[in-house]
Formats: C-alpha cells, structure tokens, sequence
C-alpha cells in the first residue's frame, strides 16, 4: 500500500475514533437517564452507547469501502469474508461493563487488516484524553483525543522487576501465564482494563501481557496493530506463532506479547 493510501487510511481511523469517542462521552453524561441495556448469548453486556458508537464509526469508515466486521455489527457469512484482501476490526466500546460503572479502564478499538493481520490500528481512552495510534511504515504515536500533542511513542527502558499486565477476571495464577522462557521471579503483575494492556506494552508502562483466554479478535486487533507498527507482535498462547485474524469463529483462545 502506497504511503499516502494508508495515511489517508489512518487519518480516517482516527477521525472515527474521535467521533465515537465524543458519543460515548455524551452518553456518559447522560447516564443518570435511562440506557437501554441487554445481555448478548454470550452474557456480555451490551447498551445503546455501544451501537451508537457502533454506527458513527461505521459510518467514517464507509469512506474507505473497505468491509467492515465490528463486535456490534451483521457479521457476513466467513464464506463471504475469507476472500477479503483488507477489512477493518472494530470494537465500538471495549469494556462496556467499565462504562456502565462509569469507570476508568473503557476504550474504543479500531484495526485495519490484510491477510497477514493488523497493519494499523487506534485505541482510544475517551476518560483519559488518550489516543494510542500505529501503522506499519509510519510510526507510532499517543496523543489527546483530538489530536493535540501528538507525540512519537518511545518506549520506556527494560528493567526488573518486570510488569506482566493481566485482564481483571483472568482465572490463572499470573505465574502460569508468561512464556516459558521468562522467570516468574523477575516480575510483579497488575490487572488492566481491556485494549489498554496493550497500548502499555507499546508505552513500556508493561512488559509483558498474557491472557488465557477467551478473547474475541476484536477486543486485540488494534492494539495487536500497535504494537506491529513497533515489531512487536502477538502471539498464539499454544503455537505461538502470531495470531491470525478474520478466522471462523473469530475466537482467540489465549495469547501473550512481551517486549524483553
């Protein structure tokens, strides 16, 4: 992909990000009135902030023509998306349970993939001001919401002990969950929120993230994208290889990232 093609393709990225970010805060503000609220088969959550954040990057992102598959969207038959060259992988709202309780720890996630996986992607912390942004051939970068402040991402230095970054409900004690080459002893472990233990690995605020499972391939595709633009990579908790995206089932079943 040319270099102007995929700034304009970022570009893009970050304006959808933008607007969902600002829906999401005006339904937060709005949460003294009623949100309409259900549960999904699968249990999870999901409220009328996720689709109206849903909607507004759909539409942004129409302006590409590249398919779309989003967590809140009509899922096209896999027959139908294998064949996809490029698609974007959207979480709307990362985290609706944080939202609902008006806590920290809420993203909206947004990834650009080819067959190979993610190439970009924009993780957005509409409380904190922060957007975290990469693409392969560019760079990465944090800056505030709306663009202010954009600054190149470099990392923090390595050192011990370590900080493995877990997800709050992980049911595996964190020792059992680092690559087999890493030493328990060097580390100390932290629970955070959704996408944004991703986005710490690329800061250097984290070493290393490691999770069990399940996931969905759109709860780690942006930040999976941030990190790549950096040569880092995520990677399958059984294989090891890296994941692969836009799969049948669109199931991640444990993965790990470690920057040592």
């Amino acid at each position: 992909m040319e270099r102007a093609e995929l700034n304009f393709l970022m570009e893009l990225a970050i304006k959808a990000a933008q607007s969902a970010s600002s829906v999401l805060l005006e339904h937060l503000d709005k949460q003294n009135e009623a949100l309409v609220i259900r549960a999904k088969r699968d249990g999870s959550l999901v409220s009328s902030a996720d689709m109206a954040s849903h909607r507004i990057i759909q539409n942004v992102l129409a302006d590409s023509g590249i398919p779309l598959i989003s967590e809140e969207g009509d899922l096209p038959a896999f027959s139908e998306r294998s064949t996809w060259p490029l698609f974007w992988l959207v979480d709307p709202l990362d985290g609706t349970e944080s939202f609902l309780k008006n806590r920290s720890g809420f993203a909206i996630n947004i990834a650009l993939c080819d067959q190979d996986g993610p190439f970009l992607g924009v993780v957005a912390d509409p409380l904190e001001d922060r957007m975290y942004v990469g693409a392969q051939n560019i760079g990465t970068y944090v800056s505030g919401i709306q663009g202010l402040n954009r600054q190149k991402i470099v990392p923090l230095a390595v050192s011990k002990p370590y900080l493995l970054v877990t997800s709050w409900n992980e049911p595996l004690p964190w020792e059992s969950l680092l690559p087999a080459h890493l030493n328990p002893k060097d580390f100390d472990s932290q629970p955070v929120s959704g996408a944004l233990k991703f986005c710490q690995v690329a800061t250097g605020e984290a070493d290393v993230h490691a999770r069990s499972g399940p996931y969905m391939e759109w709860d780690c595709a942006a930040g999976d994208g941030i990190l790549r633009s950096m040569g880092l990579m995520v990677r399958d908790n059984t294989t090891h290889q890296p994941l692969r995206y836009n799969t049948m089932s669109l199931r991640v079943e444990g993965l790990w990232v470690s920057r040592i």
